[in-house]
């Protein structure tokens, strides 16, 4: 008996679509982090040392092993948001989303990238 799902035709079709699918998720992810890190070289360069960043700053702990760091997205999210909350009410850090400087998707997409270093 004949089964499509073993014509070989339909099997490079199939391993074709899923090639390009792959591939747009890989573009998706990495715009996400260009523009994470294009937020971060705007926003935290000036006081956070990273690979990318065009200052080295030195107020605050430098971007390294962020997801070890922060396993929990909600965490990083929180800090981001409103560090005094997050941290300790006297923290040097701005609150970047209770000022608005960062929306929502822009907090994840910063998160991406740090994600990434």
């Amino acid at each position: 008996m004949f089964h499509l799902s073993y014509h070989p035709l339909v099997l490079v079709m199939y391993l074709l679509a899923l090639s390009f699918a792959t591939q747009a998720n890989a573009e998706q992810s990495a715009q996400k982090t260009d523009t994470g890190k294009s937020i971060a070289v705007d926003l935290c360069q000036a006081c956070h040392s990273f690979e990318g960043a065009d200052q080295a700053g030195t107020v605050g702990p430098p971007f390294i092993k962020m997801q070890q760091r922060f396993p929990e997205r909600e965490k990083l999210r929180a800090i981001i948001y409103d560090p005094q909350k997050a941290l300790k009410p006297h923290t040097m850090m701005p609150p970047f989303g209770r000022h608005g400087f960062v929306d929502k998707t822009q907090t994840e997409q910063l998160i991406d990238f740090l994600y990434s270093l």
